[in-house]
Protein backbone atom coordinates (compact mmCIF):
# COMPACT_ATOMS: atom_id res chain seq x y z
CA UNK A 1 0.00 0.00 0.00
CA UNK A 2 1.12 3.33 -1.00
CA UNK A 3 0.87 6.47 1.10
CA UNK A 4 0.53 8.81 -0.82
CA UNK A 5 -1.72 8.84 -4.47
CA UNK A 6 -2.28 11.64 -6.90
CA UNK A 7 -4.81 11.91 -9.21
CA UNK A 8 -4.09 14.65 -11.74
CA UNK A 9 -0.33 15.81 -11.84
CA UNK A 10 -1.19 19.20 -13.61
CA UNK A 11 -0.18 22.83 -12.29
CA UNK A 12 -1.20 22.68 -8.78
CA UNK A 13 -0.75 18.13 -8.70
CA UNK A 14 2.91 18.48 -9.53
CA UNK A 15 3.69 21.73 -7.16
CA UNK A 16 2.16 19.72 -4.49
CA UNK A 17 4.07 16.35 -5.67
CA UNK A 18 7.46 18.65 -6.17
CA UNK A 19 6.65 20.09 -2.47
CA UNK A 20 6.51 16.94 -0.48
CA UNK A 21 9.64 15.23 -2.41
CA UNK A 22 11.70 18.39 -1.69
CA UNK A 23 10.75 18.31 2.18
CA UNK A 24 10.78 14.76 2.63
CA UNK A 25 6.93 14.77 3.90
CA UNK A 26 7.04 11.47 1.62
CA UNK A 27 9.69 9.31 -0.34
CA UNK A 28 9.47 8.59 -3.99
CA UNK A 29 8.60 5.05 -3.16
CA UNK A 30 5.73 5.82 -0.96
CA UNK A 31 4.07 7.96 -3.71
CA UNK A 32 1.53 6.57 -6.74
CA UNK A 33 0.63 8.39 -9.61
CA UNK A 34 -2.64 8.41 -12.22
CA UNK A 35 -0.59 8.97 -15.06
CA UNK A 36 -2.66 8.91 -18.56
CA UNK A 37 -1.20 10.48 -21.08
CA UNK A 38 2.02 10.10 -23.03
CA UNK A 39 3.45 13.73 -22.00
CA UNK A 40 2.61 12.44 -18.47
CA UNK A 41 4.53 9.56 -18.22
CA UNK A 42 7.39 10.65 -20.24
CA UNK A 43 7.73 13.41 -17.41
CA UNK A 44 7.17 11.62 -14.44
CA UNK A 45 6.81 7.56 -15.12
CA UNK A 46 10.77 7.40 -15.20
CA UNK A 47 10.62 8.75 -10.97
CA UNK A 48 7.57 7.17 -9.77
CA UNK A 49 5.15 4.87 -9.64
CA UNK A 50 2.10 4.95 -11.55
CA UNK A 51 -1.00 3.45 -12.93
CA UNK A 52 -3.78 4.44 -15.87
CA UNK A 53 -6.70 3.33 -13.78
CA UNK A 54 -8.05 5.68 -11.30
CA UNK A 55 -9.80 2.57 -9.78
CA UNK A 56 -6.09 0.98 -9.20
CA UNK A 57 -4.56 4.74 -7.90
CA UNK A 58 -7.70 4.19 -5.07
CA UNK A 59 -7.19 0.42 -3.95
CA UNK A 60 -3.43 1.22 -3.26
CA UNK A 61 -2.86 4.98 -2.31
CA UNK A 62 -3.78 5.55 2.20
CA UNK A 63 -4.55 9.19 1.41
CA UNK A 64 -5.39 10.10 -2.25
CA UNK A 65 -5.46 13.84 -3.29
CA UNK A 66 -8.09 14.39 -6.56
CA UNK A 67 -6.52 17.39 -8.34
CA UNK A 68 -8.29 17.30 -11.00
CA UNK A 69 -11.07 19.83 -12.42
CA UNK A 70 -14.30 19.67 -10.67
CA UNK A 71 -15.89 19.09 -14.33
CA UNK A 72 -13.94 15.52 -14.28
CA UNK A 73 -15.91 14.78 -10.63
CA UNK A 74 -18.86 12.67 -12.07
CA UNK A 75 -16.79 10.35 -13.79
CA UNK A 76 -14.48 9.85 -10.86
CA UNK A 77 -17.67 9.24 -8.69
CA UNK A 78 -18.52 6.59 -10.43
CA UNK A 79 -15.07 4.78 -10.20
CA UNK A 80 -15.58 5.39 -6.44
CA UNK A 81 -18.87 4.57 -5.81
CA UNK A 82 -17.54 0.56 -6.71
CA UNK A 83 -15.12 1.19 -3.74
CA UNK A 84 -15.35 1.12 0.54
CA UNK A 85 -12.65 3.86 1.48
CA UNK A 86 -13.31 2.94 5.11
CA UNK A 87 -9.20 3.84 6.41
CA UNK A 88 -8.40 5.72 3.67
CA UNK A 89 -8.09 9.56 3.46
CA UNK A 90 -9.21 11.71 0.52
CA UNK A 91 -7.43 15.60 0.10
CA UNK A 92 -9.42 17.47 -2.48
CA UNK A 93 -8.53 20.71 -4.05
CA UNK A 94 -11.45 21.18 -6.56
CA UNK A 95 -13.42 24.72 -6.10
CA UNK A 96 -16.86 23.86 -4.86
CA UNK A 97 -16.87 20.39 -4.68
CA UNK A 98 -18.15 19.93 -1.01
CA UNK A 99 -17.31 17.48 1.94
CA UNK A 100 -20.42 16.15 1.41
CA UNK A 101 -20.59 15.39 -2.27
CA UNK A 102 -16.70 13.59 -1.79
CA UNK A 103 -18.63 11.65 1.51
CA UNK A 104 -21.38 9.67 -1.01
CA UNK A 105 -19.00 8.72 -3.63
CA UNK A 106 -16.32 7.96 -1.25
CA UNK A 107 -17.85 5.94 1.41
CA UNK A 108 -16.03 5.91 4.96
CA UNK A 109 -13.09 7.99 3.83
CA UNK A 110 -12.03 10.76 5.63
CA UNK A 111 -12.31 13.51 3.35
CA UNK A 112 -9.76 17.36 3.72
CA UNK A 113 -10.93 19.83 1.60
CA UNK A 114 -8.42 22.32 0.21
CA UNK A 115 -8.23 25.03 -1.20
CA UNK A 116 -5.11 26.47 -2.47
CA UNK A 117 -3.80 29.09 -5.20
CA UNK A 118 -1.25 28.73 -7.73
CA UNK A 119 1.92 30.53 -5.72
CA UNK A 120 2.35 26.95 -4.99
CA UNK A 121 4.49 27.22 -7.86
CA UNK A 122 7.10 28.94 -5.74
CA UNK A 123 6.13 27.05 -2.24
CA UNK A 124 4.28 29.96 -1.67
CA UNK A 125 0.87 29.32 -1.26
CA UNK A 126 -1.86 30.30 0.91
CA UNK A 127 -4.04 27.81 1.42
CA UNK A 128 -7.40 27.12 3.50
CA UNK A 129 -8.46 24.01 4.92
CA UNK A 130 -11.53 21.68 6.12
CA UNK A 131 -12.33 18.54 7.21
CA UNK A 132 -15.53 15.81 8.22
CA UNK A 133 -13.06 14.65 11.13
CA UNK A 134 -9.77 17.37 12.03
CA UNK A 135 -8.67 15.19 14.40
CA UNK A 136 -7.83 12.60 12.13
CA UNK A 137 -4.72 11.63 11.36
CA UNK A 138 -5.03 12.58 7.89
CA UNK A 139 -6.37 16.03 8.58
CA UNK A 140 -2.83 16.89 10.05
CA UNK A 141 -0.71 15.17 7.43
CA UNK A 142 -2.64 17.59 5.00
CA UNK A 143 -1.16 20.14 6.62
CA UNK A 144 2.09 18.83 7.08
CA UNK A 145 1.77 18.27 3.39
CA UNK A 146 0.50 22.22 2.59
CA UNK A 147 3.76 23.35 4.51
CA UNK A 148 5.68 22.06 2.31
CA UNK A 149 4.20 24.39 -0.75
CA UNK A 150 3.54 27.51 1.79
CA UNK A 151 0.57 28.17 4.12
CA UNK A 152 -2.22 27.03 5.30
CA UNK A 153 -5.23 27.99 7.76
CA UNK A 154 -8.14 26.57 8.88
CA UNK A 155 -11.77 27.27 8.09
CA UNK A 156 -15.43 26.28 8.29
CA UNK A 157 -16.71 24.58 5.26
CA UNK A 158 -19.17 27.26 5.42
CA UNK A 159 -16.77 29.76 5.01
CA UNK A 160 -15.03 28.18 1.51
CA UNK A 161 -17.32 29.98 -0.68
CA UNK A 162 -16.63 33.20 0.94
CA UNK A 163 -13.00 32.95 1.16
CA UNK A 164 -12.40 31.93 -2.13
CA UNK A 165 -11.67 35.22 -3.38
CA UNK A 166 -8.90 35.94 -0.49
CA UNK A 167 -6.76 33.14 -1.62
CA UNK A 168 -7.83 31.17 -4.39
CA UNK A 169 -8.87 33.36 -6.80
CA UNK A 170 -6.80 36.33 -5.15
CA UNK A 171 -3.65 35.86 -7.90
CA UNK A 172 -5.33 36.37 -10.47
CA UNK A 173 -6.98 39.42 -8.86
CA UNK A 174 -4.15 40.61 -7.92
CA UNK A 175 -1.82 40.30 -11.28
CA UNK A 176 -4.40 42.09 -12.97
CA UNK A 177 -3.84 45.14 -10.74
CA UNK A 178 -0.50 45.09 -10.83
CA UNK A 179 -0.52 44.61 -14.70
CA UNK A 180 -2.75 47.87 -15.16
CA UNK A 181 -0.45 49.86 -13.30
CA UNK A 182 2.83 48.54 -14.99
CA UNK A 183 0.79 48.92 -18.54
CA UNK A 184 0.16 52.61 -17.50
CA UNK A 185 4.22 52.83 -16.38
CA UNK A 186 5.38 51.63 -19.65
CA UNK A 187 2.87 53.67 -21.71
CA UNK A 188 4.46 56.44 -19.79
CA UNK A 189 8.36 55.53 -21.22
CA UNK A 190 9.16 53.49 -17.68
CA UNK A 191 10.87 50.22 -19.23
CA UNK A 192 9.30 47.01 -19.03
CA UNK A 193 11.22 45.61 -16.12
CA UNK A 194 11.61 48.62 -13.99
CA UNK A 195 8.01 49.10 -13.76
CA UNK A 196 7.08 45.48 -13.05
CA UNK A 197 9.85 45.50 -10.45
CA UNK A 198 8.59 49.06 -8.86
CA UNK A 199 5.11 47.30 -8.96
CA UNK A 200 5.71 44.30 -7.43
CA UNK A 201 7.86 44.97 -4.53
CA UNK A 202 5.70 47.55 -3.39
CA UNK A 203 2.62 45.26 -3.24
CA UNK A 204 4.82 42.82 -1.34
CA UNK A 205 6.13 45.65 1.22
CA UNK A 206 2.92 47.39 1.71
CA UNK A 207 0.76 43.72 2.45
CA UNK A 208 3.71 43.05 5.23
CA UNK A 209 2.76 46.42 6.83
CA UNK A 210 -0.72 45.75 7.08
CA UNK A 211 0.26 41.91 8.54
CA UNK A 212 2.89 43.83 11.08
CA UNK A 213 0.98 47.21 11.98
CA UNK A 214 -0.95 47.85 15.04
CA UNK A 215 -2.80 50.38 13.32
CA UNK A 216 -5.81 49.98 10.79
CA UNK A 217 -5.74 49.69 7.38
CA UNK A 218 -7.81 52.99 6.84
CA UNK A 219 -5.36 54.76 8.93
CA UNK A 220 -2.40 53.44 7.21
CA UNK A 221 -4.32 54.86 3.72
CA UNK A 222 -3.95 58.45 5.59
CA UNK A 223 -0.30 57.75 6.57
CA UNK A 224 0.90 57.73 2.69
CA UNK A 225 -1.99 60.81 1.75
CA UNK A 226 -1.07 64.45 2.46
CA UNK A 227 -3.66 66.99 1.84
CA UNK A 228 -3.76 67.97 -1.91
CA UNK A 229 -1.09 65.45 -2.95
CA UNK A 230 -0.48 62.96 -5.29
CA UNK A 231 -2.12 59.72 -3.49
CA UNK A 232 -5.26 61.80 -2.63
CA UNK A 233 -5.36 62.99 -6.43
CA UNK A 234 -4.82 58.97 -7.10
CA UNK A 235 -7.52 57.96 -4.70
CA UNK A 236 -10.05 60.12 -5.71
CA UNK A 237 -10.56 58.83 -9.07
CA UNK A 238 -10.60 55.09 -7.52
CA UNK A 239 -13.34 56.35 -5.15
CA UNK A 240 -14.82 58.32 -8.37
CA UNK A 241 -14.60 54.95 -10.55
CA UNK A 242 -16.40 52.91 -7.35
CA UNK A 243 -13.32 50.82 -6.54
CA UNK A 244 -14.48 49.50 -3.37
CA UNK A 245 -18.04 48.64 -4.72
CA UNK A 246 -16.05 46.78 -7.73
CA UNK A 247 -14.06 44.51 -5.95
CA UNK A 248 -17.12 43.75 -3.80
CA UNK A 249 -18.63 42.67 -6.83
CA UNK A 250 -15.59 40.42 -7.40
CA UNK A 251 -15.42 38.68 -4.24
CA UNK A 252 -19.46 38.52 -4.71
CA UNK A 253 -19.53 36.90 -7.84
CA UNK A 254 -16.74 34.56 -6.98
CA UNK A 255 -18.23 33.23 -4.08
CA UNK A 256 -21.56 32.87 -5.94
CA UNK A 257 -20.30 31.04 -8.53
CA UNK A 258 -18.15 28.47 -6.33
CA UNK A 259 -21.47 27.75 -4.43
CA UNK A 260 -22.99 27.19 -8.43
CA UNK A 261 -20.16 24.23 -8.90
CA UNK A 262 -21.12 22.89 -5.24
CA UNK A 263 -24.77 22.06 -7.23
Amino acid sequence: MYKFGILGVGKMGSSILKGIISSGVYKKEEILLNLYSEAEINEYGKDFNYVSDPKKLFESAELILLSVKPQIFPEIMEIADQLDFTGKGIMSIAAGITIGYIEKHFKGAKIVRVMPNTPALIKKAVATVCSNDTSSTYYKKVFEILSSIGVAYPVDESMMDASLALNGSMPAYLELFAKAFIDKAVADGIDYETAKKLTCESIISSAALILNSDESIDQLIKNVCSKGGTTIAGLDKLYEHNFEEAIYDCSEACKNRSKELSK
